[in-house]
C-alpha cells in the first residue's frame, strides 16, 4: 500500500508542484495551506507523515496540535526548508530541492493517507501548477461554497460547491459525474474560484472524499480501456437493435451507434459515465454487435469534383416531368435502416438534413437533401417497407426518378407501386447488405449509382 503524506504549504504554485511530484513516485499525497486546514485534513485522514514547510512551523502551533489529539501524536513531521539553514540539517528536516532524498526518506516510512484544505479568498491560477484534485479538495477540507471555473483547449468548465461538499458539474454539454470525472483528467488551463451562496441544484449526491477517489479510478481505468481499445483510426457503428442489450450502458451504446460515431463522439453523446461506456462497447464488440469502420468514413464526398459536375447534369436530366428540382431519388427498407441511413446520408459533405422531425409514423420522409456541382441539388426520400401505409406512396413516387430497395420486404406491393408511377426500381440489397447503411461512403456510392441509373446511365 502507498505511503500517505500529507504536504503543508502556504504557496500554492509550491504546494501543488510538490504534490504532483511525489504521486508521480508512488506515494498517496493529501495537500493543506494553513495551521487550521492540516489539523482539519489529518482529522479526517491521520497520515505516516508530515512534510510541513518552515515559514508554516516557525509561526507555531501545528507540532503542539498533533501532539494534543492522540490520533495525530505519532504522526512524523518533517520541515521543509527552501532557504537552507545556517547548520546541517536535523534526521527530521527537508532540503527542498533534494527531491529524490525526500522521496527515499517517505518510502522508508510505514503505511496510509487521503484529501486536503483551503483558506478563505478566492483563487486563481494554472493547473500545471496545481490540479483540479488538489483544489477541490483544499476548498471542501476547508468548506467553502461557490463555483470553480476551470477553461482547458476542449472547452470549459465549472465545479460547484456548498458548504465544502461538490454538488454539480458541468463541463462543455456533459453535466453531472461526468462532466466532473472529464475535468478531473484536465492537467492543462486555468481556473479560478468565486465565493458565493451554496447552490441548490444537486445532480451529484456521492460524498466529496468519495467522489474525488472514484473519480482518480476512473480516469485510470478509463486510459487503461481506451488503449486497449486501440480506437484512434477507427468509428463504431451498430448491427443490432438497442434493446438487444440486457444492459441500460449497453442500450445507450446501441441508440447512439444507430449511425458511426468515433470514440471521442461516442462518450460525448451518451451521458452517462466515460468507463461505464467504454466498458459496455468493449462487451457489445465480443458480442460482434457493434462492427468497427474507418474513421474517415465518418464524413465522405459524394463525388471528386470532376465526376460531382457529371452528376449534376444527370440531376438535371432525371427531373421528372412536370416537377421542379431538385430531382428526388427515394430508398426504400425497414424503419430501423432508414434511421442508421438518415445519419448516414447527413455524414455527406454538403448534405443539408431536413428542419422536421422524422415522422414517428411509417410514413414517407426527406431524409436530406445533397448539394451537387454547379447550384444543382438531389433530394433524398426514406420510404419504409410497410403494407399497411403502402397507400401513402403513390404521394411521393410520381415525383421520384428512381428507387433503391434494400429489403425484400413487399417486394411486389413496392413493384406494383414503383410501376404504376413510372419509376425505377434498383434492387440495392446485394449492393449494401444489412449492417452496412450506416456508411456514408458506401451510401454515397449507392446514391452515385441510383442516380446513374435514373437518368440511363
Amino acid at each position: 500500500m502507498a505511503r500517505s503524506i500529507l504536504v503543508v504549504e502556504s504557496d500554492f504554485d509550491a504546494l501543488g508542484a510538490l504534490a504532483s511530484k511525489l504521486r508521480a513516485r508512488g506515494l498517496e499525497v493529501a495537500i493543506a495551506d494553513s495551521v487550521s486546514s492540516a489539523v482539519d485534513r489529518a482529522r479526517a485522514a491521520p497520515p505516516e507523515a508530515a512534510i510541513v514547510a518552515a515559514e508554516i512551523l516557525s509561526g507555531g502551533g501545528l507540532k503542539a496540535k498533533f501532539a494534543a489529539d492522540p490520533a495525530l501524536a505519532r504522526v512524523m513531521i518533517f520541515t521543509l526548508y527552501s532557504t537552507l539553514p545556517e547548520r546541517q540539517l536535523h534526521a527530521d528536516e527537508l532540503d527542498a530541492t533534494e527531491f529524490e532524498d525526500i522521496v527515499r526518506r517517505m518510502h522508508a516510512l510505514p503505511v496510509r493517507a487521503s484529501a486536503a484544505v483551503a483558506e478563505s479568498g478566492d483563487v486563481r491560477g494554472n493547473l500545471q501548477q496545481i490540479g483540479i484534485l488538489d483544489l477541490l479538495q483544499l476548498l471542501s477540507m476547508n468548506r467553502r461554497s461557490g463555483s470553480l471555473s476551470v477553461t482547458t483547449q476542449a472547452g470549459a468548465g465549472e465545479v460547484r460547491l456548498s458548504d465544502g461538499e461538490i454538488v454539480d458539474a458541468v463541463y462543455r454539454r456533459l453535466e453531472g459525474e461526468k462532466a466532473l470525472y472529464r475535468l478531473l483528467g484536465e492537467s492543462e488551463g486555468v481556473f479560478s474560484f468565486a465565493s458565493g451562496a451554496g447552490h441548490s441544484l444537486r445532480r451529484i449526491v456521492l460524498p466529496t472524499r468519495s467522489l474525488l477517489l472514484e473519480g482518480m479510478r476512473h480516469i485510470d481505468e478509463t486510459k487503461r480501456r481506451r488503449e486497449q481499445l486501440d480506437s484512434e483510426s477507427d468509428a463504431f457503428l451498430a448491427i443490432v437493435p438497442p434493446d438487444t442489450s440486457p444492459r441500460e450502458a449497453g442500450q445507450r451504446v446501441l441508440e447512439v451507434l444507430l449511425a458511426p460515431r468515433t470514440l471521442s463522439e461516442l462518450l460525448d453523446e451518451v451521458p452517462i459515465a466515460d468507463l461505464d461506456v467504454l466498458e459496455a462497447l468493449s462487451e457489445l464488440l465480443d458480442l460482434g454487435q457493434i462492427r468497427r469502420i474507418p474513421a474517415g468514413a465518418a464524413r465522405v464526398e459524394l463525388a471528386d469534383a470532376e465526376r460531382l459536375t457529371v452528376l449534376a447534369a444527370l440531376a438535371k436530366r432525371a427531373t421528372r416531368a412536370g416537377f421542379r428540382a431538385p430531382v428526388r431519388v427515394a430508398i426504400a427498407a425497414s424503419q430501423q435502416r432508414l434511421a442508421t441511413l438518415t445519419h448516414a446520408v447527413c455524414r455527406i459533405a454538403d448534405a443539408i438534413a431536413p428542419t422536421e422531425m422524422v415522422p414517428s409514423a411509417p410514413v414517407p420522409h426527406a431524409l436530406a437533401t445533397l448539394r451537387l456541382a454547379d447550384g444543382g441539388e438531389l433530394g433524398v426520400l426514406g420510404l419504409p417497407l410497410v403494407e399497411a401505409y403502402s397507400p401513402l406512396w403513390a404521394m411521393v413516387l410520381p415525383s421520384c426518378a428512381a428507387v433503391a430497395r434494400l429489403d425484400a420486404l413487399v417486394p411486389d406491393v413496392l413493384e406494383t407501386a414503383c410501376s404504376n408511377a413510372g419509376v425505377v426500381v434498383l434492387d440495392a440489397c446485394a449492393l449494401l447488405p444489412e449492417g452496412h447503411e450506416g456508411d456514408p461512403e458506401q451510401v454515397a456510392w449507392l446514391l452515385r449509382t441510383l442516380l446513374e441509373r435514373a437518368a440511363g446511365g
